[in-house]
């Protein structure tokens, strides 16, 4: 069980100026991006000689500092995704935040000791999924933002270490995994690029403008008590496309929280007015959902960041004293005066001129004590002086002074090396990828949620999916070593889930379907099933596929993110299909719009945005809901371009069975679509 004395408070930084900031006013640990895969892609971000100038000034006060590699990645980048993780080696950064599965296994190649972090995107929400991602390579995990106090609690327990978001802006999609922005205006938010649609107006209601789908800001500095307790490793702060200021503001906050201290409320103040939406929410946490969740920027909000503006640039304006040195100096006739410093475990010396006999007046200690303690400036706050100085000799005090800034410079020195980890870097080169472009039909994979849809399929389908709940209900003729069984996107028992999960197997159903590292880690507990993956998994690159192989996924339907050209050039080391067919899904949310804006008895189903697109919305038990796209993805004329695909994936949802068997039907013959529809973004790809 991990019950970390200090936890660390872990700021972000788009900028150098945010590094001081975030240094300054007390941070452990700092996580930045580079130029390329980045999930913040439009901070300022940092190029190579930047990062390293953060990783001295970082380790120089004893941070940490983190980057954030947590884009999904194409094949035609794993080389580029190498090298940068061996730049990040080189200058020193102690650890990876990474998403894609095919990112960390290029990182554990090409720097094998180098530390990975579970990104949130990782959608990691229990303990099995927690395990899961540690039995994958990962030290640490950063769970779900949407999680309550006793969720993080099971976490912690499970001795994984936990870095859980404390402040900052939240999607309103689960763990930040959203396809909006992507749909909508190809800028993926997988890939660091997100326009941010959410924030836009949104209603249950058409015509009726409202800002359904976005949420205030989390903020649970006031429960860092609680989750110190819960054994939370780290307080981690969102905002790496904030100014500094807004840098300044959180980690003080949650530094003084940390420490202890009980009147945070001016703290708070301060940070409501740089950057807020209506105000804070602790909503995940407190188990809270609802109406009093949501909030958009306004008017207000914003001119209230130019009172504290420059309240808060002195907060870091000043170096921080983050540590103590003491000097031994000595000068002696004819000999090189030296000057020996320590700070800490670190020692070392300098030396200078020969003194000069005095004519008038020797050099005193007092003189030389006077000149060691101007220290202002530097990190250090002086702790002791020793002199040990000859009778009738003098120096200048710019040669003191000299002797001072090397120790100082020589100290600053030994600290960043002493700091700066160094690793086994390989001249690992990704393998080349080999695709499998069969000239086989796609066999036909079917999901459902209807029964009589279910049974229908049966007939012209290799295999159909459907949820927990239906599977449950499925009558003992139905064959089903031809189902599949979903699990739910957002687990809330593990225990409840393993339980139906294990009767079902008992019954025969045993291929099942993983979408996310908390469903691996419950299914590695059953023992003797097929596992096959699902878009959840977000695989973009051979590489991914690979390792998800190696973890026991026997097949998966990779992401609908990529071109049709880079799924068919996919290397498939286990069969891959695609996504062909149904309304995609663009958000899993756990917190209903509708039921915030209107209440479940007045549930419209949908909602809409300002230019009039209806978006459906599908509650599953009132423990979270779907927001599907508007328009249905057709690809059943074009099933040749998707080469050395083993299935494509229909997606019927609800539809009734006559309406289902037209669809499989089209797709049997390869008909054309007709009336409205989308191709979703395999043509037009993603930025």
């Amino acid at each position: 069980m991990n019950r970390p004395n200090k936890p660390e408070v872990l700021a972000p930084a788009g900028s150098l100026e945010s590094v001081y900031a975030a240094v300054r006013c007390g941070a452990d640990g700092v996580y930045a991006g580079g130029k390329l895969f980045s999930a913040r892609a439009n901070a300022v971000n940092f190029s190579e000689e930047e990062l390293k100038e953060a990783v001295r000034y970082c380790h120089l006060h004893g941070v940490k500092i983190y980057r954030a590699m947590n884009t999904v990645i194409f094949d035609s980048e794993a080389e580029e995704f190498c090298n940068e993780v061996r730049k990040s080696a080189e200058a020193g950064v102690d650890g990876l935040i990474i998403q894609d599965l095919g990112g960390a296994y290029l990182a554990a190649a090409a720097v094998p000791d180098m530390p990975r972090h579970g990104s949130t995107q990782m959608t990691v929400h229990t303990p099995l999924g927690a395990k899961a991602a540690e039995g994958a390579g990962f030290c640490r995990i950063v769970p779900a933002r949407e999680l309550s106090l006793p969720e993080i609690q099971k976490i912690c327990d499970t001795g994984v270490e936990t870095e859980v978001f404390v402040h900052g802006a939240q999607c309103m999609c689960l763990s930040g995994q959203c396809y909006m922005s992507a749909l909508i205006g190809s800028r993926s938010a997988n890939r660091g690029q997100c326009a941010q649609a959410c924030r836009l107006p949104f209603s249950a209601f058409a015509k009726e403008e409202y800002y359904a789908l976005s949420l205030k800001d989390m903020s649970l500095v006031s429960h860092i008590g609680e989750l110190i307790n819960a054994g939370c490793a780290s307080f981690k702060i969102e905002g790496r496309m904030k100014r500094p200021e807004y840098v300044a503001a959180a980690v003080t906050a949650v530094r003084r929280a940390a420490d202890g201290e009980k009147h945070i409320s001016p703290d708070m103040a301060r940070l409501e007015a740089v950057f807020s939406r209506s105000g804070f929410t602790d909503g995940y946490l407190t188990g809270k959902t609802g109406k009093e969740m949501f909030g958009h920027r306004r008017k207000e909000d914003v001119v209230s960041a130019d009172r504290v503006l420059p309240e808060l640039a002195a907060l870091y304006k000043d170096e921080r004293k983050s540590g103590h040195i003491s000097f031994e100096f000595s000068s002696k006739a004819g000999m090189p005066s030296s000057l020996r410093f320590s700070s800490g475990d670190i020692r070392g010396e300098v030396t200078g001129m020969v003194p000069e006999a005095a004519r008038n007046r020797s050099i005193s200690s007092d003189d030389v004590t006077k000149q060691l303690s101007k220290l202002g400036g530097t990190r250090y706050t002086l702790e002791d002086v020793k002199c040990n100085i000859d009778e009738g000799i003098t120096l200048p005090a710019s040669e003191i002074n000299r002797l001072r800034r090397e120790a100082v410079s020589e100290c600053d020195r030994l600290t960043v090396e002493r700091n700066t980890p160094r690793y086994d870097i390989t001249d690992f080169t990704p393998e080349k990828v080999v695709s499998r472009n069969d000239k086989g039909e796609p066999a036909i994979r079917v999901m459902s949620s209807n029964i009589e849809t279910i049974r229908m399929a049966l007939e012209y389908a290799e295999m159909v999916i459907a949820p927990v709940n239906i599977c449950k209900g499925l009558s003992e003729d139905m064959p089903n070593g031809k189902i599949a069984v979903s699990l739910p996107d957002i687990v809330t028992d593990e225990e409840e889930l393993l339980r139906e999960l294990s009767e079902l197997k008992a019954r025969g159903f045993t291929d099942l379907v993983c979408g996310n590292f908390t469903h691996l880690g419950v299914l590695n507990k059953l023992g003797d099933i097929h596992i096959h993956g699902g878009t959840g998994l977000n695989v973009t690159n051979s590489y991914a596929v690979k390792r998800f192989a190696e973890l026991g996924i026997c097949d998966i339907t990779a992401s609908f993110e990529m071109k049709a050209a880079q799924f068919s050039a996919l290397g498939k080391s286990v069969p891959v299909g695609f996504y062909a067919y149904g309304r995609l899904p663009l958000m899993i949310t756990r917190n209903c719009p509708i039921r915030a804006q209107a209440g479940c008895k007045s549930c419209t189903g949908s909602v809409t945005d300002r230019t009039g697109r209806v978006f459906p919305v599908e509650c599953d038990s009132k423990k979270y809901a779907c927001i599907r796209n508007c328009d249905i993805l057709e690809t059943s004329d074009r099933l040749s371009e998707f080469r050395g695909a083993a299935f494509a994936l229909l997606d019927m949802g609800s539809m009734p069975p006559k309406q289902a068997e037209e669809v499989i039907k089209r797709y049997i013959r390869r008909g054309k679509p007709e009336g409205k529809f989308t191709r979703g973004l395999y043509y037009r790809g993603i930025v």
